[in-house]
C-alpha cells in the first residue's frame, strides 16, 4: 500500500512528518486496514530508506497500542539518519490537529473495530 502520491505535490521537510500526515490520510488508512485484517503473524513494512513512510505508520501502529509520543520519538531515534524531534513533532501534531492518532485514523476511514484488531494484534500474546 503506497503512503506517498507518485508524483508527489507537496514538500516533506527534514524536521516534521506533518506534511505527510495531513496530505495522506486515506492512503494511511488503506495501510492500517490491511494489517488490521492481515492473517495471524508478522506483517511486513517496508520504504525505500525504512524509516520516513514506514516510520510515520509504525508510530501510528504503536499510538493505537497506546505507547508514549516520547517512547514512539526514541525508538524511531534507534533507526539511523532519524531525527526524533521530527517524529515528536509529527505526534503533537496529530494531537493538537486531530485530537490524537486514532481520531486521526478514525477520522479517515479507518472503523473502530480495525483499531481495536490492531490493537490486540500488538498487544495480545
Amino acid at each position: 500500500m503506497p503512503l506517498l502520491p507518485d508524483p508527489m505535490n507537496y514538500e516533506v521537510p527534514d524536521h516534521t512528518y506533518v506534511p505527510m500526515l495531513d496530505h495522506n490520510g486515506e492512503r494511511v488508512a488503506r495501510a492500517v486496514h490491511e494489517i488490521a485484517v492481515a492473517p495471524p503473524g508478522g506483517v511486513v513494512i517496508h520504504c525505500h530508506s525504512g524509516r520516513d513512510r514506514t516510520g510515520l505508520l509504525v508510530a501510528l501502529l504503536l499510538g493505537i497500542a497506546g505507547v508514549d509520543a516520547d517512547a514512539i520519538a526514541a525508538d524511531f531515534a534507534r533507526t539511523p539518519g532519524t531525527d526524533p524531534a521530527a517524529m515528536r513533532d509529527t505526534l503533537t501534531h496529530a494531537d493538537a490537529r486531530y485530537g490524537g492518532v486514532v481520531p486521526y485514523l478514525l477520522l479517515h476511514g479507518v472503523p473502530p473495530t480495525e483499531v481495536t484488531a490492531i490493537r490486540h494484534r500488538l498487544l495480545e500474546p
